[in-house]
């Protein structure tokens, strides 16, 4: 029983060590997709190459206006107008070819990251990264807000797709 007793704590004593230096470890990933999201920045990644965007460099893409629903779990569906630029359109700029690629992951701060296929990126007027709904710019989190940047497929209904907070986007072969 005793020696049961001590593989126990020994266990329980290294999953402890374990957790402690994992969080160490990713402490300056953290606090730089902390300080990528207080900038309104959003990394690029495509393999080893990696440009960071912002509000300016997005504006100078071309921005449209479109609506999608917001569906969230703790509120009714409700149609909104949106401003932002389309994935495809932010790729171009920067010479992204995704001709070989299969997805792309865009990643928030808060670490929720959803994948979109290829075929529904570069469908027209589909996949948006967005900074502005009903005519004001996204809230922060620490506002109670989506932004400073989200993703949105405009024909998810569900809205269960988006990506709020968003820092990075990475394009996978």
């Amino acid at each position: 029983m005793n020696k049961r007793v001590f593989v126990v704590s020994l266990v329980i004593i290294v999953l402890f060590v374990i957790m402690i230096v994992s969080i160490k470890l990713s402490q300056p990933s953290i606090q730089k997709q902390k300080e990528i999201l207080a900038n309104a920045e959003i990394v690029l990644v495509d393999g080893d190459n990696e440009v960071v965007v912002g509000i300016n460099e997005i504006n100078n893409i071309t921005v449209g206006n479109f609506k999608a629903v917001l569906d969230t779990s703790t509120t009714d569906p409700v149609e909104h107008n949106y401003t932002g630029a389309q994935l495809k359109d932010i790729f171009n700029k920067y010479n992204i070819d995704l001709s070989d690629r299969k997805a792309v992951i865009l990643s928030a701060v808060d670490g929720y990251s959803v994948a979109y296929s290829i075929e529904e990126v570069l469908l027209d007027k589909n996949v948006y990264i967005t900074y502005k709904k009903d005519g004001k710019f996204l809230k922060s989190r620490n506002e109670g807000g989506r932004g400073p940047y989200e993703s949105i497929v405009v024909s998810d209904k569900f809205s269960n797709r988006r990506c709020k907070w968003l820092t990075k986007i990475e394009v996978i072969k």
